[in-house]
């Protein structure tokens, strides 16, 4: 009792600062946006399909950007979790230096990179390998690529903690029953790495759904996305109403998403004991 009780008494402070200036300015802006014009703004943007066909665009771009960003990241957390080289230090200083710079310039970088004349191109065409520019640039595989670059640290570090805390034992004893490699990670490794695998993927997942600055530079201004929406609909349109709305159905999305994965995957946590560790 006496542990709880000084459990809620650290949380106090956080949980304090979180509710006066988090929820409460939310709750603000939600209930003036109800009380100005209703539930009109809700109401518009689902029959309208320009609407739509973004909240779509940032769902296919947030799901391809977590899903690559899972396929590139799992085989360097898993070499760094099992290697015991000084390449493990060498690659964890090389996934940190991202931080290390805002997200303006990584996209600028990019921009230098993808361009018509940019250094791809470039270099695709030097290797004769095209015959000319490819248009990267202000598209949405540009975005996809910039929000990669962007994300992957973070994918990668929520899968390293987790793999480190497998015991290697365990593949050998796989092994040793006959299992194949492929077996092993199939049935060993991968289900014991679901609650990394999970909380890597609603992390870049929620990341990209929000992201504004990359998709700006490297979408161009023809390449709309849920958070550049927002921006727009307050800076171009002056609609505060509308930016409001734009933003709630912003965070439902991603609570609907967040709450349909930990339902399907509760049970399957539960039984490889990763409900209680994850």
């Amino acid at each position: 009792m006496e542990r709880r009780r000084q459990a809620l008494l650290l949380a106090f402070p956080t949980a304090l600062a979180l509710f006066v200036f988090f929820l409460v300015p939310m709750a603000y802006i939600l209930l003036r946006t109800l009380f100005t014009n209703g539930t009109s703004d809700f109401t518009a943007f689902f029959t309208d399909p320009f609407y739509l066909d973004i909240l779509w665009t940032t769902l296919r771009v947030s799901l391809l950007s977590t899903g690559i960003s899972l396929l590139l990241g799992y085989p360097v957390a898993y070499f760094m979790a099992r290697t015991r080289s000084r390449m493990k230090k060498v690659m964890m200083v090389i996934i940190l230096f991202p931080f290390l710079v805002s997200a303006v310039v990584r996209s600028y970088g990019w921009m230098v990179i993808l361009g018509t004349n940019g250094l791809l191109n470039q270099l695709l065409l030097a290797l004769g390998l095209i015959s000319r520019p490819l248009k990267i640039l202000n598209t949405e595989a540009a975005v996809i690529i910039g929000m990669i670059h962007l994300l992957i640290p973070y994918m990668v570090l929520s899968l390293v903690g987790v793999l480190q805390s497998i015991d290697p034992n365990v593949e050998y004893a796989a092994y040793s029953l006959g299992a194949t490699p492929a077996q092993t990670f199939a049935k060993v490794v991968f289900p014991l790495s679901l609650p990394g695998i999970l909380s890597g993927c609603v992390l870049v997942f929620t990341m990209s759904m929000t992201s504004y600055v990359t998709p700006k530079l490297l979408g161009g201004s023809k390449f709309r996305m849920m958070a550049t929406m927002v921006v727009q609909e307050i800076n171009v349109n002056f609609d505060w109403s509308a930016a409001s709305a734009v933003s709630y159905i912003l965070l439902a999305v991603i609570l609907a998403v967040q709450v349909v994965i930990v339902l399907l995957t509760s049970g399957y946590m539960k039984r490889m004991g990763g409900g209680k560790n994850g």
